[in-house]
Order: structure tokens, then C-alpha cells, then sequence
């Protein structure tokens, strides 16, 4: 998979880093859905078995979502994140 195209269209994934030594136990989410008038794209953070934050951005244009969402997930996976299965 290429890390460039891991989105093209409307989808989501989940990212996780777990590493005990340094005590990281975090996870990143990210979707793009159709708004009523926009393209969202849903981003929900923080550690693993707390509250998480999260934060939805709006675009005119499904193609400005998804090169925003290929950027945070090249982001997120240059740190160490690596993507899981959605429960």
C-alpha cells in the first residue's frame, strides 16, 4: 500500500502506538464522510482507555478531504503509528 493513496475516497482507519517502555499507549482515528453540505473529515486522538478528543474540519470538495487526510495519516505513521482493524 502505497502511503500516498491510502485514502481516495470516503473511509476511515485507525492508528495506534503502543510502546511500554516509553509508557505510549495512543491511538488516532481518522474517517471521511458526506455532510449534509460538505465532506468531513472526522479526527478523534488521544490515550488509549481515556476520553478522546476529537475534531471534524469541512471541505467543499472531496479531493481537498482526502489530501488532507493522506498527509495526517504520512504524518501519524512517520511517528510510529501503525493502522489496526476497526472494532
Amino acid at each position: 500500500m502505497s502511503f500516498t493513496s491510502r485514502f481516495t475516497g470516503y473511509c476511515r482507519c485507525q492508528l495506534v502506538l503502543i510502546n511500554p517502555a516509553l509508557n505510549r499507549r495512543r491511538i488516532y482515528f481518522l474517517e471521511i464522510c458526506q455532510g449534509l453540505f460538505h465532506v468531513v473529515l472526522f479526527r478523534a486522538w488521544g490515550r488509549i482507555g481515556y476520553r478522546v478528543r476529537c475534531k471534524e474540519e469541512w471541505y467543499p470538495r472531496i479531493e481537498d478531504a482526502v489530501k488532507e487526510a493522506n498527509r495526517l495519516y504520512r504524518e501519524k505513521t512517520r511517528k510510529g503509528y501503525r493502522e489496526t482493524t476497526l472494532k
